[in-house]
């Protein structure tokens, strides 16, 4: 398409018209027929011959005919629109000193409206630098509307909001004239003239006044309720760098005080243009407590799409705004708004199903258990929906009528650390008692201390998410704890199949439905629970987390209002929420259901106990076969035998089969013990892997600057010395471990893998500041495995090393205390000690409260000891070693052999 481009000449000084520069344009009528063609572009010049600087200084846009000067005959005016000035005004003569214009074929310079090359114009204004703005178009709306608003029921809870926002007490939906469904009586209806579905959204809230309106409702992305929370967010790090978090406190008061006790949910602006999803049309009408009459603003979203003529810019398209009597009861504050959507769109369909689930969606907005200490969030607001073509709707939940087995509450604090309390609770067809665990001072941090260490390495950062609440109601989804078997039990377990996981609340109203979290897996149950599928997962569970938005300014939602945006803040809050869920709730998930499986099973998991039990009826066949007779069975306990003639022979085979039983448990005992052994290798060198990972990282960086270095430097050569060390350290380590079960047993002081363990460790040690004490004067001999002892030595520095990484550097020691006179080696360390949660599952497999759990370490060093026919367990008070509140573990070797046995070869 063809530009019209023109030169239009003004001077900026000597002019009684200067004063029109970019809003109006004067000329003789001569220039008449340049301007007969719209649109025009046009750039500005200023001659010398008036007194100018002979430069060009703007471009501009024409689109109007011009008009008639009344007063000065023989000229024009004509509007000017879209004016933007160079930043560098351009000379009339480049730099070689040629007239820009010269090889213009218009060029005439009597001419003082002349028109010019687009290509031309184009670059006089890329050489003067021209001022641009950003500019909406029209097509923005349906972007905000259609497609950033995930869904017709994400849109309808977003207008939702927007009544609370706005203080309101009730905000009433209700959806009539649905072309799919039955119709009823027009009279039914509250509009029954217009085209349906009609979407109604009213509340009593504060209204808005014609300012709002203006300023705020039709501008996308406005900042009335931004700049509110931008407010918080900066005088919160204000008072805190202050140490004045009192004076925070009172601003957060005088705001709810504002805002009828509420901090707006919204912060970006374009949650009100969901109503274009929902509708071809709108009517909102608004009323404030200070007049008489109500606004009313009439939308046709059709007139924002871009018709024949291509782009169209949002600000020319106009909406009506009028005022007329009030169209309805406001109540008693005389305020509140209501918006009518009509007017279908393609694409969507309202129809019972899809009622049902904006009523359900409806009925979660409040928390069903909010947090004990903001008892009032979120109260006082009640939503509802009515749709008179579906008719009463159902508010009855489903989990109401099952007990859920675990009830789990929690506060956590600014730091990440939690009180909680965690309930076991039986329905009365299961054999067990209830139970109810409860501990103050349980760091959420620990279970995963890599995300959240200091750079330092000096104890662990404050969460960036703020404090929250959390209730969690958890249900193993089978017989007999759920009954499947009636329609009331499998309808349970659909639901919780469908809503199962955690909601979030905003101020005891709920931005982050379950199903949304279950469906982003946003706290990797999923992909766990596939993996061991008997971890728990979302639908396992229904939940709530209580967060308040003044303590937890960070938590942003994403703009399609599907969730918060994934930053430093969401990201802490998920790590924290995982380990709730992964470490507390689900060890006592895993460890009640094989308590409940150990009490009513026939399955016996000791191959030990197996074997007895063969050999013990081994024996009584033979006693069978030997003093009963079995030819003629007085008491018919042979009967399933068969036939008399071959009861004998049968016998025989059943004694010759349990005593093969009896060998293959031996095999399986064998192959149990080797692959345990084995799991104890894996871990050793899972942990070396990633320290000699780290250790080859430095050296090459370390080879890499000294290729590059021209002359030695000393510093580097001293930490590839080191890194040398360590890595010798931990081939070290694994060298004894390699093949244990074929080890020969030997004598040897304990004192010898105890030191062995400590040099190995040394290096890493040193690095992360822990401090050994061992009483070495002390020790005993002992007889067995030397690579079992460094095992076991070995997983008790391992996790010793991190727990201690919750301690501040200056904090960190483990104690190793030998005991020669009860031959007992106790181990502790000044870490957090242990949590009453994992206290009955300490030396059971997969149990663990780090995440990811591995949960063999301590059953491995049980295994060890108790194959040398020691134990170990937990230290008793009278053992403790003092001055050490964090775990102590006591091995004891009281019935361990201490020297080889006479006649037993070498």
């Amino acid at each position: 398409m063809s530009r019209n481009c023109l030169v239009l000449t003004q001077s900026r000084e000597n002019s009684e018209y200067n004063d029109f520069v970019g809003r109006f344009y004067h000329f003789p009528d001569k220039y008449i027929g340049q301007f007969k063609n719209e649109p025009i572009e046009f750039i500005y010049y200023d001659p010398i011959k008036s007194g100018g600087e002979g430069v060009y200084f703007g471009y501009g846009k024409i689109k109007a005919q011009p008009t008639k000067d009344k007063k000065d005959g023989g000229h024009y005016f004509v509007e000017v629109i879209d004016y933007k000035p160079f930043v560098e005004p351009v000379s009339f003569k480049d730099g070689a000193g040629k007239i820009r214009e010269a090889e213009s074929p218009h060029y005439n310079p009597q001419n003082a409206v002349r028109k010019i090359p687009s290509l031309l114009l184009d670059e006089i204004c890329l050489d003067g630098k021209i001022r641009l703005n950003f500019r909406a178009d029209a097509h923005l709306i349906k972007v905000l509307g259609e497609q950033l608003i995930a869904s017709e029921k994400v849109g309808i809870l977003e207008l939702i909001k927007n009544a609370y926002d706005a203080g309101a007490s009730y905000c009433r939906v209700r959806i009539e004239n649905i072309p799919s469904l039955s119709e009823v009586d027009k009279s039914d209806n509250l509009f029954p003239e217009l085209p349906g579905p009609v979407i109604i959204i009213e509340d009593d809230g504060s209204g808005m006044t014609r300012e709002v309106i203006e300023n705020g409702w039709l501008r996308p992305a406005s900042t009335i309720k931004t700049a509110v929370k931008e407010n918080i967010r900066q005088e919160r790090e204000k008072a805190a760098a202050a140490g004045k978090l009192g004076s925070y406190d009172k601003l957060i008061s005088e705001i709810k005080k504002e805002r009828g006790g509420r901090i707006p949910l919204g912060e970006k602006g374009v949650g009100r243009f969901a109503s274009h999803r929902l509708g071809r049309q709108l009517l909102l009408k608004t009323k404030v407590s200070d007049l008489n009459y109500e606004y009313l603003l009439e939308v046709d979203w059709d007139k924002f799409e871009a018709g024949e003529e291509g782009s169209k810019d949002l600000e020319t398209v106009g909406v009506s705004l009028t005022r007329q009597s009030p169209s309805r009861d406001y109540g008693k504050k005389g305020s509140g708004t209501r918006l009518v959507i009509y007017g279908s769109r393609n694409g969507f369909s309202w129809d019972r199903e899809t009622v049902e689930e904006l009523h359900r969606s409806i009925i979660s907005l409040n928390s069903p258990n909010p947090s004990p200490k903001s008892a009032k969030a979120g109260q006082g607001f009640n939503a509802y929906l009515e749709c008179p073509q579906v008719g009463m709707l159902s508010t009855d939940n489903p989990a109401d009528a099952f007990t859920s087995t675990f009830s789990f509450d929690g506060l956590v604090d600014e730091n990440g650390v939690m009180e909680y309390s965690l309930k076991f609770q039986p329905p009365k067809t299961v054999p067990m008692s209830e139970e109810k665990i409860e501990e103050e001072n349980f760091d959420l941090r620990k279970a995963k201390l890599d995300h959240w260490s200091l750079p330092d390495g000096n104890g662990l950062r404050k969460p960036e998410c703020g404090p929250f609440y959390m209730h969690v109601d958890v249900w193993y989804r089978k017989d007999p704890w759920i009954s499947s078997t009636g329609p009331e039990g499998k309808e349970f377990i659909d639901y919780l199949t469908k809503f199962g996981g955690i909601s979030i609340f905003r101020d005891g109203i709920n931005i982050f439905p379950a199903e949304w979290g279950a469906e982003t897996d946003w706290l990797d149950l999923s992909k766990r629970h596939i993996k061991q599928g008997f971890r728990i997962s979302y639908y396992n569970i229904l939940g709530n987390l209580e967060v308040d938005q003044a303590k937890n300014i960070d938590l942003i939602d994403k703009t399609n209002r599907e969730g918060l945006i994934e930053n430093k803040a969401f990201k802490d809050l998920t790590q924290l929420v995982h380990a709730v869920v992964a470490t507390v709730i689900e060890t006592k998930f895993i460890g009640k259901r094989d308590e409940y499986n150990d009490l009513v099973g026939d399955v016996i998991r000791d191959p030990k106990v197996l074997k007895d039990y063969a050999k013990q009826g081994s024996a009584l066949v033979g006693q069978i076969k030997e003093k009963y007779p079995f030819e003629e069975d007085p008491y018919k306990i042979l009967d399933p035998m068969g036939k008399k003639s071959e009861r004998g022979e049968k016998l025989v085979n059943l004694s010759n089969s349990l005593k093969n039983l009896q060998k293959s448990i031996d095999l399986i005992q064998e192959a149990q013990d080797l692959l345990t052994e084995q799991a104890g290798y894996g871990m050793a060198v899972a942990v070396s892997v990633h320290e000699i990972a780290k250790i080859a990282a430095n050296f090459y960086a370390g080879v890499s600057h000294m290729l590059k270095s021209e002359k030695p430097d000393v510093d580097k050569l001293k930490n590839l010395k080191e890194a040398s060390a360590s890595l010798q350290s931990e081939l070290k380590r694994l060298s004894p471990l390699r093949a244990i079960k074929n080890e020969t047993q030997a004598e040897f002081e304990i004192t010898k893998p105890i030191g062995y363990v400590v040099d190995v460790f040394r290096s890493r040690l040193e690095k992360i500041g822990i401090e050994v004490e061992v009483n070495a004067k002390e020790s005993f001999p002992v007889y067995g495995r030397y690579g079992a002892l460094i095992q076991i030595f070995s997983n008790l520095f391992d996790n010793s090393s991190y727990w201690l990484g919750m301690a501040s550097k200056k904090n960190r020691k483990i104690n190793i205390h030998i005991d020669s006179k009860h031959r007992t080696v106790t181990v502790a360390d000044s870490g957090p000690g242990i949590d009453e949660v994992i206290m009955p599952y300490l030396f059971q497999p997969g149990y663990s409260l780090r995440i990811p759990p591995s949960g063999l370490g301590l059953y491995i060093c049980r295994h060890y000891m108790q194959s040398m026919k020691g134990d170990i367990y937990l230290t008793t008070d009278r053992e403790k070693v003092s001055g050490f509140g964090g775990a102590q573990f006591t091995l004891d070797f009281g019935k361990v052999a201490s020297e080889r046995p006479i006649g037993e070869k070498k």
